[in-house]
Formats: structure tokens, sequence, C-alpha cells
């Protein structure tokens, strides 16, 4: 039986591209459903998926392949903890700060929200995140709240000992954390979504839209932006932000953390740095590289020479063109730092993100395995490169990364 009937209710059930994940898997989803349930082929096992409702969110079950840990993509969180010094006025038990987490997954991306505003001092009574997923199994890890070491990723674990109870079956998480965040089952695309609710001071929709094809995903970021109050921030994976300067959202100067704000540009308002707090200090510092070749660049040139007219350059300057969507530029700028500084892993990564976001997906996946290739434990370039290649139908290249990802995180535990 063709398999063009189970693409099309993929998609109208949870919007999903099957491009993006490739028919192989689809294929094997479809042989492990249709074992579990004991039907004879696809022919009967999609009959019995039209009288299902509970077959049906199983399929996506099988289809769905979270990846998550605290604190992914560290530089998202520090910036909303900003919120203090930018939005005061937000920050108020009399209107508290309105969050949601679309997809949820498993609960690592809310409960690190949770846990990052509580560490800068917001109260509790003053903010609440709603979180949503589709699926019930990874809705019911998430309610339980208690996690493996794979949840744990990086060497910033400090909020781990703040947070956490080690137990026979994992690091449970406390109660503090846990009564700031209500679990709810739907999707996007629900015509019942969030029916009745107040829009959203900020939105986490992180690495969903890389699922959809062009026209879903205009459809889904209409969606986010009318659940999204005046002058809120919707945070978006790297290979979406491209995609969000289309629509009526200014991106956010915060390097890394792919933040737009609702409504056109405005004049920033100035705010005080906050300290750094040790539970999301970004895993890679990007500087150059202490190397010969960066003390060979920085040796005084000789007059008149070239090196001396060549102005340096950061991969700061490199982020902020990015997060601006201006992705060729900062590429370039990417290149100019390695020729001036040698290769890094740090800018290697950078460029990959860069070019992922830009849909170049194969300069993008060179970039990470160069990144590896200097930094053989770099989990972020792993898990991109991972993801990357599962949307290019390299599922045994992908799982093999998987795995070292795991492997790294296990070796490193703290």
């Amino acid at each position: 039986m063709p398999l063009a009937k189970f693409e099309t209710m993929l998609k109208r059930t949870m919007g999903l591209d099957i491009q993006s994940i490739g028919r192989p898997m689809l294929e094997r989803a479809l042989q492990e459903r249709q074992g579990s349930c004991g039907v004879a082929d696809l022919d009967a096992y999609w009959l019995l998926l039209q009288m299902s409702e509970q077959e049906q969110l199983q399929l996506i079950e099988s289809v769905i392949v979270p990846e998550t840990w605290f604190f992914r993509n560290r530089e998202a969180f520090q910036e909303m903890v900003q919120l203090q010094q930018r939005w005061p006025r937000l920050i108020s038990a009399s209107q508290p700060l309105r969050i949601l987490s679309l997809p949820c997954s498993t609960g690592e991306e809310p409960y690190s929200i949770a846990m990052a505003l509580l560490d800068a001092g917001v109260p509790p009574q003053h903010f609440q995140i709603d979180a949503i997923d589709i699926s019930p199994q990874s809705l019911h890890v998430a309610r339980q709240a208690v996690y493996g070491k794979n949840s744990f990723r990086g060497e910033y674990l400090s909020f781990r000992d703040r947070y956490f109870a080690l137990n026979e079956q994992g690091y449970a998480l406390s109660e503090t954390v846990r009564q700031q965040v209500r679990f709810a089952q739907s999707n996007l695309f629900a015509a019942d979504l969030l029916a009745g609710q107040a829009p959203y001071d900020i939105i986490f929709c992180r690495n969903l839209l890389i699922y959809f094809d062009r026209a879903t995903q205009h459809q889904a970021v209409t969606i986010l932006i009318r659940r999204l109050a005046p002058e809120g921030l919707v945070f978006v994976g790297p290979a979406e932000s491209a995609l969000m300067m289309l629509h009526e959202l200014t991106p956010i100067k915060a390097p890394m953390a792919f933040a737009f704000r609702q409504g056109a540009p405005k004049p920033e308002v100035a705010r005080t740095a906050a300290p750094p707090v040790a539970a999301y200090v970004p895993q890679t510092q990007l500087r150059a590289p202490r190397t010969a070749v960066t003390r060979t660049a920085q040796a005084r040139p000789a007059a008149g020479s070239a090196a001396q007219q060549q102005s340096p350059v950061s991969l700061t300057a490199a982020q902020l063109l990015a997060d601006q969507g201006k992705l060729n530029e900062a590429a370039a700028l990417c290149e100019q730092f390695i020729r001036q500084h040698g290769a890094s892993a740090a800018a290697y990564y950078l460029m990959a993100v860069i070019h992922d976001a830009a849909d170049r997906k194969q300069a993008a996946a060179d970039c990470y395995r160069k990144a590896l290739y200097l930094e053989p434990s770099h989990a972020d370039a792993m898990t991109h490169l991972a993801a990357l290649l599962q949307t290019m139908g390299d599922h045994a290249g992908a799982k093999l990364l998987q795995q070292r990802a795991r492997r790294s995180t296990e070796n490193n535990p703290s």
C-alpha cells in the first residue's frame, strides 16, 4: 500500500512534512505499529487507524524522536532572565509572567525555564508556565519529573544539586520547580489550542518548525504570533531564525538566543547587565583559540602590509549578524575570523549553525564535522549534526552520533 495516505494523515494531525524525517523512518514506524496491533498488512492497519484516535497517537509516538536536555542552548535562558531589567512591569504578583513551552517533550525545557527564573530571583507567584505536547508518553515522563543522566549534558550542572534529589529511579525534580509548570496534551494546529487563554509574554517553540514544509511553517508562525502578547518574546531553534524574519517580528540582539520580539523594531531600553548564573553559563566561550596561529595573527605586521589594514573580527559580531537574519554576512565573518585567528571548534560550530539556519545542509554538516574534529567532545555539535543527518536521510549516521553524545555525557556526568 502506498505511504501517501499515512503521510497525509500525519501532516493533517501534527503538521509533519515526511521529508523532514525521511520515508524509511515512517516505514519502520508503520511496521512496528502493524506488528504491535497484530494486523495482517498495512491496508488493515489503515482501517484500524481510521477508527482509533488512540492508535493515531501511538503512530505519532513512533515517528517522534524527542532529543532534549536541561538548559539546551543556554543562551536563550540567559536572555530570558534579563526580563527584570527589560520589562519590570511584567514581573509582579498582580500581573504574573505568562510563558508557553510548545512542544515541551519530556519536560526538560519548561522546567529549565522555571529554574532559570527562580535562580534569577523571580518569586514563584510571579510567573506561570504552560507546557504542551502532542505525545501522551512524553507528558507522562514530564509529569513524573524523574530523569536519567542523558537529560544532564555539558559542564555546568550546579542546578542539579539545587533542584534534584537522586533516588533509585534517577534524579527527581523538586516540588518547588514542578508546581510552576502546567502540562496539557495538544498540538500547535489544534482548533481549540489554548482556547480562552490570555496571550503569552514568552513563547518557546524551538526545533519544531523544521519538521514542516514552507507553507505549514508560515501557518505555524502566524499561530504563534497570535498567541504572543504585545512586545512579547518568542524563542526558536537555530535553523528557524531566517523564517522568523519573514514575519512581523524583530530579532533581539542576544547572540545565539534566536529570540524575536512581537512588532516592529523599537529603540532598545538600556539595561543593567545581570551577574552570570552558573546554571546556564554558555558551554563554549567564543574567543580566539590560544594557538601558534593566533599569536602569529596578533603579531605586529610590517608597515603598509595588508594585515595591518585588516580590521580584527570577532565571533560575537558574527552572532549578532546571524540574529538579525544577515546569514550570508555572518558566515563570511566567521570565515574571516578563521583566516585571522586559525581554526577553532567555536568558529566552525557557529558557522555550522548559520549554514543550518540558511538551509545549506551540506555546508552545515561539513562545519559541524570540522568542529568535532577540533573538539571531539563538543556536545552541541554532535546533537545538531545528528538532527541534521536525520533530515538528510542518513539515519545510521544520526544514530551513531546520538550514541556518541550519550557516551560522552555518561563519561562526563558533571
